[in-house]
C-alpha cells in the first residue's frame, strides 16, 4: 500500500489521479450529499461510502483506501486554503502600511527642510511659515484617515478617552472636569488611538 505524506512546506501537494469507481447501489436518503470543497478550482466530494451487504474483506480494504486518499486529499487542500488566505491578508497589510509610511515620510522630508533652513538663511519668519506649512499638511494627513482631536478641557473627565496627569486648583472649571491639556488625543470613530493627557480640576482653592 503506497503511503502519501502531508508535507509541512509552504504549500501542500498531492498528485491527483484517477481512482476507479465502485460499483455501489443508488444513495438512498439517508446518504450524506457532497460538501463544498475549500479550493476554488477542484472539488473533493465528501460522502458516506455505501457499504455492500455482502462485502468482501478485500472490498472493504480497498473502500477504506480510498476514503482515506479524499480525507488526505481534503486535508492538503484545507492547509493550502489556509496558508492562501494568510498570504494574502499579510500582503494587504505590507501593502496598507507602506502606503501609510509613504505619506508620513513626505512630512519627515518637509520637516527636515525646514530644520536645515534657518542655519542658511537665519530668517525666523520664514522658518515659522515652513512650518506652518508642514502643521497644515499633517492636519490634512489626519483628516483624509478621518483621525479627529479628543476634546478635552471643559469636558467632564472620561477615563475612556482622558488619562489624568494630575489634579489641579481652578476657579474656571467646576471639580472632575478638564482644567488643562497637556498632550493631545485622537481616536479614529469610537476607537481611542492615544488618550488625551489632561490635568483634572479639584475645584476652586481653599482661601485663607
Amino acid at each position: 500500500m503506497n503511503t502519501k505524506k502531508v508535507s509541512d512546506n509552504d504549500e501542500l501537494e498531492i498528485e491527483r489521479t484517477s481512482e476507479p469507481e465502485l460499483k455501489r447501489p443508488a444513495p438512498d436518503k439517508d446518504d450524506i450529499s457532497a460538501e463544498e470543497s475549500f479550493s476554488s478550482s477542484d472539488e473533493i466530494p465528501i460522502e458516506s461510502p455505501a457499504v455492500p451487504e455482502e462485502a468482501s474483506p478485500e472490498q472493504l480494504k480497498e473502500m477504506l483506501i480510498q476514503a482515506e486518499d479524499k480525507y488526505l486529499r481534503l486535508a492538503a487542500e484545507f492547509e493550502n486554503y489556509k496558508k492562501r488566505n494568510t498570504r494574502q491578508f499579510e500582503e494587504y497589510v505590507q501593502n496598507a502600511e507602506a502606503e501609510l509610511f509613504k505619506q508620513i515620510l513626505e512630512v519627515f522630508d518637509n520637516l527636515k527642510r525646514a530644520i536645515e533652513q534657518p542655519e542658511n538663511q537665519k530668517n525666523f519668519e520664514s522658518f515659522k511659515s515652513g512650518m506652518k506649512l508642514i502643521y497644515e499638511q499633517m492636519k490634512r494627513f489626519l483628516d483624509k484617515y478621518k483621525i479627529e482631536p479628543i476634546k478635552a478641557i471643559g469636558q467632564k473627565f472620561n477615563p475612556d478617552i482622558h488619562e489624568a496627569v494630575m489634579q489641579i486648583e481652578s476657579e474656571e472649571h467646576p471639580e472632575g472636569t478638564v482644567a488643562s491639556e497637556l498632550g493631545g488625543g485622537f481616536k479614529r470613530g469610537e476607537k481611542v488611538i492615544r488618550h488625551a493627557k489632561v490635568g483634572v480640576s479639584k475645584g476652586k482653592g481653599k482661601k485663607h
